[in-house]
């Protein structure tokens, strides 16, 4: 289990928040191949105009999640279990930018 140091040494690893960067911008794209509310294109909008802004707000969601796990553990997550996590997080904060 990584320590809650550990965990916020792990906000500043460029390779993790690249990664869950990708993995946001990625499932922002899957909402724009469907159709849209007005509250997941705002988010979408931040996502294409600064998507560091969002990614990191899914990534303190991600580091939290896996709180149990220790720090390498967390830095050899696959892809997919970083973008299942995302598409996990990213649906709250679309409500939330909705004031749902």
């Amino acid at each position: 289990m990584a320590t809650y140091a550990e965990i916020r040494d792990l906000f500043n690893n460029s390779d993790l928040k690249n990664r869950i960067e990708v993995a946001v911008i990625v499932y922002a794209q899957s909402l724009m191949s469907q159709t849209p509310s007005a509250a997941q294109k705002a988010w979408i909008a931040n996502v294409l105009q600064v998507p560091v802004v969002e990614a990191t707000k899914v990534m303190l969601g991600v580091l939290a999640a896996n709180k149990g796990l220790s720090q390498a553990q967390i830095l050899a997550a696959s892809d997919t279990a970083i973008q299942t996590q995302v598409d996990l997080i990213a649906p709250i904060l679309i409500d939330a930018l909705a004031g749902v």
